[in-house]
């Protein structure tokens, strides 16, 4: 298999308020944009019930109705995070780094302390039907800024 060069998508979600977020591109190959997210899973309890939804699922009987259950999920993160103008400019920078054979590295920073668990690794894109995190074109990583240590110094005895 050969390497593929990857572009990023640096995609950031903001503190927010429990409900809404603000989600902006600040780097990739077709620009950068903001929006505000509206989480699905708001409110107490909701994301542990639908993840403990998906385990029973997913450990009970599997198949087709687990993958369904987790396929929803998905789209409806994917659905949220990915709206207006974040969309558009998702959309055009996987056609530019298509059409460049090249594929799209999504940096995912979290800066909402109550997100920072959600499984967004889930997202799912209906359009092509497909996880996200699954095709070798758009891998998903999770980027925490950290401050650069000081330099090592030099010694001498």
């Amino acid at each position: 298999m050969d390497t593929l060069r990857l572009r990023d998508f640096d995609l950031e979600i903001g503190p927010g308020d429990g409900t809404n977020y603000p989600v902006a591109v600040l780097n990739s190959p077709s620009g950068q944009a903001r929006a505000s997210m509206v989480f699905p899973f708001a409110g107490p309890d909701a994301l542990e019930a639908e993840l403990a939804a998906i385990e029973d699922a997913v450990l009970g009987t599997g198949g087709a109705a687990a993958n369904q259950r987790v396929q929803n999920f998905g789209a409806r993160l994917f659905h949220a995070l990915f709206t207006d103008e974040i969309r558009t400019v998702y959309d055009r920078s996987q056609q530019a780094t298509a059409a460049a054979g090249e594929g799209l590295r999504i940096k995912l920073r979290v800066n909402a302390p109550d997100l920072a668990t959600v499984p967004w690794e889930f997202l799912f894109d209906p359009r092509p039907a497909e996880f996200v995190a699954l095709s070798r074109h758009t891998p998903i990583v999770r980027y925490l800024e950290l401050p650069l240590g000081d330099p090592d110094l030099a010694v001498k005895p």
